[in-house]
């Protein structure tokens, strides 16, 4: 369950809880964003009844044990932090895309990646990471669906290619411009479970 707002002093929040599967039940997830670049983040876990910091170095590591990083559940980056090359144009599962390159201006754990992004939804369909030139990770999004006016894919695969492991994630209900209180998105309600 993931819950999302902005408020005037920061760009969004975002608070992250899991249910299922049994291993992560409970587990958390929260991020405060002042601006697209300046971002705190931190993981609950229950095991432990501790709270962890996520810092800046470790944003691309494993997200919770799952092929996917801390990154990708971080919100939209800072576009200036990177740089663009549109490749060529493509189709993937009937949709139109552009194959764009996109190389950090600060070196990450990945030195670039390629991203097919939906002309139609201008929402990511595929995306290769590689370190240097090698493909270490590949992600696909399919059953894009418009909610709330906003393109969504209901799922997601994110494989590590060095270990062939993948890790799938599919929603079932997403809701936007829903209003939260701010107590909602505190360290508090990160290890009470939202509550």
């Amino acid at each position: 369950m993931e819950y999302g707002k902005k408020s005037a002093d920061e760009a969004y929040k975002t608070l992250i809880l899991f249910k299922t599967p049994p291993d992560l039940k409970d587990v958390g997830f929260l991020i405060h964003a002042r601006t697209y670049k300046d971002r705190d983040l931190w993981a609950y876990f229950p095991e432990f009844k501790r709270i962890r910091r996520i810092p800046d170095s470790n944003q691309d590591d494993s997200f919770f044990g799952s092929d996917f990083s801390y990154d990708d559940f971080g919100g939209p980056p800072n576009l200036d932090d990177y740089k663009y090359d549109i490749l060529k144009e493509e189709t993937i599962d009937n949709m139109p895309a552009y194959v764009v390159e996109v190389t950090p201006k600060v070196r990450r754990k990945f030195t670039r990646y390629v991203a097919w992004v939906s002309k139609e939804h201008w929402t990511h369909l595929k995306i290769d990471y590689y370190q240097d030139k090698e493909l270490y990770r590949s992600g696909v999004f399919k059953d894009i669906r418009v909610v709330d006016g906003v393109p969504t894919p209901m799922h997601m695969e994110m494989e590590n290619k060095k270990t062939s492991h993948r890790t799938e994630i599919d929603i079932n209900e997403v809701r936007y411009n829903v209003n939260h209180p701010d107590s909602l998105f505190t360290q508090r309600s990160l290890e009470r479970g939202g509550k």
